[in-house]
């Protein structure tokens, strides 16, 4: 049930939408307030189960996520997130009180510690909002083969991602200091 009266029956084409998925219900109406405030349309899921299906069903533009959760945890949501095809690309904002180093190593973008205030809230939406609004995305190929290397840079093309290619390890950490990608491609 929609107890959070969000905006799941009145979600346009070219909205950008926010899923919420939080269990402390007076906490996600916080975010679903702020998230309405930056322009967002928002979809609100109280257990992880519930977040899974909506995340599939209306594949919101970006995720922030308790781990926390009741039924099934979300570890377990970021990870099946992840793994999924349709939802893989979708970025995640943890909002949590439980260990901030595991998230950024399943794939959040981002992490913020609970108890949380609000202007880091307003920062994580607009870190949302930069990221994606941005249109030219960053990717770093990390790859030993020198053709199959070239083969990935071709296929992707740089029209909205601009590639980096290194073959090796030491390379690839050598340019992730000197910037952030997006996403890696890891062999």
């Amino acid at each position: 049930p929609n107890e959070l009266d969000d905006d799941r029956d009145s979600i346009n084409p070219g909205d950008q939408v926010l899923m919420i998925v939080e269990d402390d219900v007076h906490f996600a109406r916080i975010l679903l307030d702020m998230a309405r405030g930056k322009g967002f349309k928002v979809i609100v899921a109280l257990r992880g189960d519930v977040a899974l299906d909506m995340a599939r069903k209306y594949g919101p533009d970006a995720i922030t996520l308790d781990l926390q959760l009741p039924n099934v945890d979300g570890w377990t949501v970021l990870d099946s997130l992840k793994r999924d095809p349709k939802t893989r690309h979708i970025p995640v904002q943890v909002i949590s009180v439980v260990d901030r180093e595991h998230g950024a190593t399943v794939g959040a973008i981002a992490y913020l510690e609970k108890p949380v205030s609000r202007e880091a809230i307003e920062g994580a939406f607009s870190h949302i909002c930069d990221f994606i609004n941005r249109e030219v995305k960053d990717l770093l190929i990390v790859e030993d083969d020198e053709v199959q290397r070239n083969s990935m840079t071709e296929m992707i093309g740089n029209r909205d991602v601009k590639t980096t290619a290194v073959a090796t390890g030491e390379e690839a950490l050598a340019a992730l200091k000197n910037r952030t990608f997006d996403c890696m491609v890891l062999d």
